[in-house]
């Protein structure tokens, strides 16, 4: 199996939808609604990164959709540490 149809931009498809889900979980989302976001994200970003190997997305938008799953994967590490400091400090 080809681990590169799971990944865009660098950014392993499959962490990006486990890091969305459980944002959204902090913020209030719960049950079905978790299923099916988790589930339409896998759907969606595991199609557009086959859809970008297959070069069936126009060359000009591909670097267009790499920022964005840049800037999203940058906005979970970044929220993920935020949590991981602010757990941290309040055990000093």
């Amino acid at each position: 199996m080809d681990f590169k149809a799971f990944e865009i931009g660098g950014v392993s498809v499959v962490i990006l939808v486990l890091g969305i889900v459980e944002a959204s979980k902090r913020w209030g989302l719960k049950g079905w609604g978790l299923q099916a976001l988790g589930f339409g994200l896998g759907f969606v970003l595991v199609g557009v990164s086959a859809a970008i190997g297959a070069d069936l997305i126009p060359a000009v938008a591909v670097p267009w959709i790499k920022i964005v799953i840049l800037g999203l994967g940058g906005a979970l590490a970044a929220n993920g540490l935020f949590d991981f400091a602010k757990k941290a400090l309040l055990k000093l």
